[in-house]
C-alpha cells in the first residue's frame, strides 16, 4: 500500500471523474487535497480545477453548473475550515434537489484520536455536520474501495430525488499509491435523472378523470419540470386543455413566456395575475413542485377544498402540504407522457377567459414598467427590469441572487424560448450565491451567450471577490446591482411590523462600479435610465465581464400577498372576479 507502483488515489480520482462525464471541479485548494490537484493537472483539455476564492463560492459555482449542465456539479474544500465553507451550498443544493459531489479531506486515519477540537491542524468531527445537508456521507478508509465508493457516491447524487453527496479522503489515502484495475463502467454516471419512474396505472386513471371534470385547471410547475426536461410534454397537456401554466420561481421557463398559455410565475414573487390564476382554478395540478412556503402564499393557495393532483419524484412530498393530493409518483416527463397517453380524450376547459387574463397581465406590466414614472435615479426595480427586457435575447441566461433579485428576474424578465433560461437559489435563499452561479452557468454554457446577473448591493457584498474569477476567464457575465444602500426585505419587515424602528439594515454607500473596475470588469454607474440603456447598448456582445451599478429606490418590492383586493364576503363566491385591479 505503500509502495510507489500504481497510481495516487488523487489522480484515480480524476480518472473516474471524468469517466463518469464531469469536466469540471471548483474549489481552493488545501495541503491535503493536492493529490486530487496533483491528478487534475495530469489531464490538461480532459478535465480541468476552476479556482474560485472561497469554498462557499466554489460549492455555489458548482451547484449551478449541475442546474444548467445536466451533470453533477462537482467541489472540493480542504479539511476543517475548508469543508465547514461547504456547508451553506450544500444545503442550498439539498434543498433544491440539485446533485453535487463535494470532495473533502481529513485528517490521516492514524490521527483519528489527534481530532478533537483541533488538536491535529485544521481538524473536527466534520462528517457528521454534513447529515443535514447532503443524501450520503462516506469516508475512503481503504484506497482499494475507491471505485465502488465513487460509483454509489453518483449513484446516490442522481437517483430518485436528487442532491449532494460528501466524499471523504484522508490525507494519507489520498496520497497513497495502489495498482488499480480497469476503470469501472461509469459512462454518463454523473447526468441526471438518472432512472426515470412511471405512475401507478390506478392513480393514473384518477387523474385523468379529474382533469376531464375541471372546468379551470391549472398546472403549476416547479424545478423539477427542468431536471425531467418536459418541455414538450407541459405544453401539449396545456394547449389540449387549454389551461394556463404557472411556476414557482425554480420553474420559471417552463414553457415559452410568449405562449398564451405562460402566465408566468406565481406565489409570494409572482405577479398578481399568475397568483388570480392560482386561486380561481378548481383544479391545481403541481408537477415537479414541493408546494413549498413561497409559491403558494404561505401553503393558502389553492383553497381548501380544491382538488389536486401533485406529480413528484418523491414520495414523501405527495400530500405533505396539502393533504387528500392525488398522487402520481414518477419523473415528470414521464409521467405527463402517461397523462397524454391516457387522456387522448380530454377536452378543453370551459371556465377560463383567457383573454381576458392575457390582457390584465398587459396592463400590469405596463403600468409597473412605466418609464415616465423614473426622470431620476433613485429608479424603481420594475422600470428598470422593463428596460432590460428590451435587450434580452434567448441566447441570455438569467442567474439571481437570494432576497428581492430573485423577485425581480422572476417576475419581470421574459424569454421567448423554453428551457431553464432562468436560475435562483430557492433551496435554502442564502444570500452571495449570485457572482458564483454567475460562474458556474458561464462555464456550463461554455460562454455561449450572456448571463444577466442581478443581485442587491447587501447579496452582492458577499461574494464579490468572485469577480476576479469572472475576469481571469473572461466571462460573459454582466452583473446588475439594484444598489439602494440597505437591506430591504428586512428594512420594510421593520417598517410593517417592527413600528418603523430600523435597526442593523442601513448601509454607507459603496461605488460598486469603481470596485469593479479595480478587478478589471467594465463598469457602469447608472442614475437615470437612459444611463442604462447606453450601457445595455455597449453590453449586446459582451465579451468578458461588466458591472451596471444602478442607483435604486429602497421601498420598492415584488413581494405580494395572497389577498391583496375584495372584500371576504366576494372572496368566498364559487364565481368570484380576480382579486386585485389587474384582474382579467
Amino acid at each position: 500500500m505503500t509502495s510507489k507502483k500504481g497510481k495516487r488515489v488523487g489522480e484515480r480520482l480524476a480518472e473516474l471523474l471524468m469517466a463518469s462525464g464531469i469536466d469540471r471541479v471548483f474549489g481552493l485548494p488545501g495541503g491535503q487535497t493536492l493529490p486530487l490537484y496533483d491528478g487534475i493537472r495530469r489531464f490538461p483539455g480532459r478535465i480541468s480545477h476552476v479556482l474560485m476564492r472561497d469554498e462557499r463560492s466554489a460549492g455555489y459555482a458548482a451547484d449551478a453548473y449541475a442546474r444548467m449542465s445536466g451533470r453533477t456539479g462537482v467541489c472540493d474544500g480542504t479539511v476543517g475550515p475548508g469543508a465547514t465553507n461547504l456547508i451553506s451550498p450544500l444545503a442550498e443544493a439539498f434543498c433544491s434537489s440539485i446533485p453535487v459531489l463535494a470532495i473533502i479531506s481529513d485528517v490521516a486515519l492514524g490521527w483519528e484520536h489527534r481530532r478533537t477540537r483541533g488538536n491535529a491542524s485544521q481538524a473536527l468531527d466534520q462528517m457528521d455536520m454534513f447529515k443535514p445537508v447532503s443524501k450520503w456521507q462516506v469516508r475512503v478508509t481503504d484506497p482499494r474501495s475507491l471505485d465502488a465508493i465513487f460509483s454509489q457516491a453518483l449513484r446516490v447524487a442522481t437517483t430518485g430525488k436528487p442532491g449532494p453527496v460528501v466524499l471523504c479522503v484522508p490525507d494519507d489515502v489520498g496520497s497513497t499509491h495502489v495498482e488499480f484495475g480497469p476503470l469501472p463502467e461509469v459512462s454518463n454516471a454523473a447526468s441526471y435523472p438518472r432512472f426515470r419512474m412511471a405512475p401507478d396505472p390506478a392513480d393514473l386513471a384518477r387523474a385523468v378523470a379529474a382533469l376531464s371534470q375541471a372546468r379551470r385547471p391549472v398546472l403549476l410547475v416547479g424545478g423539477g419540470g427542468h431536471i425531467s426536461g418536459c418541455y414538450d410534454q407541459v405544453k401539449a397537456l396545456a394547449e389540449r386543455l387549454q389551461a394556463p401554466v404557472i411556476s414557482s420561481i425554480s420553474g420559471k421557463g417552463i414553457i415559452s413566456e410568449r405562449h398564451p398559455l405562460a402566465f408566468g410565475v406565481t406565489g409570494t414573487f409572482g405577479s398578481p395575475v399568475a397568483r388570480n390564476i392560482h386561486r380561481e382554478a378548481d383544479l391545481v395540478f403541481f408537477i415537479g413542485c414541493k408546494a413549498g412556503q413561497l409559491t403558494t402564499f404561505g401553503y393558502q393557495a389553492p383553497d381548501a377544498g380544491t382538488p389536486l393532483i401533485h406529480l413528484e419524484i418523491d414520495p414523501e412530498e405527495v400530500g405533505r402540504n396539502f393533504p387528500g393530493s392525488l398522487p402520481l409518483v414518477a419523473d415528470a416527463a414521464v409521467g405527463l407522457d402517461a397523462v397524454l397517453a391516457a387522456g387522448e380524450g380530454l377536452q378543453p376547459a370551459t371556465g377560463w377567459d383567457l383573454a381576458r387574463y392575457a390582457n390584465a397581465r398587459a396592463r400590469w406590466y405596463k403600468e409597473m414598467t412605466d418609464p415616465a414614472r423614473e426622470p431620476t435615479a433613485p429608479l424603481r426595480a420594475q422600470a428598470i427590469m422593463g428596460v432590460i427586457n428590451e435587450y434580452v435575447t434567448d441566447t441570455d441566461t438569467a442567474v439571481a441572487d437570494a432576497s428581492l433579485a430573485s423577485g425581480w428576474a422572476a417576475c419581470y424578465l421574459t424569454f421567448a424560448t423554453a428551457g431553464r433560461r432562468s436560475v435562483a437559489p430557492r433551496g435554502l435563499a442564502g444570500l452571495g450565491w449570485g457572482s458564483p452561479a454567475a460562474v458556474g452557468v458561464a462555464l456550463a454554457r461554455e460562454k455561449r451567450g450572456r448571463i444577466l446577473h442581478f443581485a442587491g448591493d447587501g447579496g452582492f457584498s458577499y461574494s464579490l471577490q468572485e469577480m476576479e474569477v469572472m475576469t481571469r476567464a473572461q466571462l460573459p457575465i454582466v452583473t446588475f446591482i439594484f444598489n439602494n444602500d440597505t437591506l430591504g426585505w428586512i428594512k420594510h419587515v421593520q417598517r410593517d411590523h417592527y413600528d418603523q424602528n430600523y435597526i442593523s439594515t442601513d448601509y454607507s454607500h459603496i461605488d460598486f462600479a469603481q470596485v469593479a473596475r479595480g478587478f478589471g470588469l467594465r463598469s457602469y454607474n447608472v442614475t437615470t435610465l437612459d444611463d442604462l440603456r447606453g450601457a445595455l447598448e455597449n453590453e449586446q456582445d459582451a465579451t468578458g465581464p461588466a458591472l451596471i451599478d444602478i442607483i435604486s429606490d429602497q421601498w420598492e418590492t415584488p413581494v405580494q400577498g395572497l389577498f391583496e383586493a375584495p372584500a371576504e364576503s366576494e372572496r368566498e363566491r364559487p364565481e368570484r372576479e380576480p382579486a386585485t385591479a389587474y384582474s382579467a
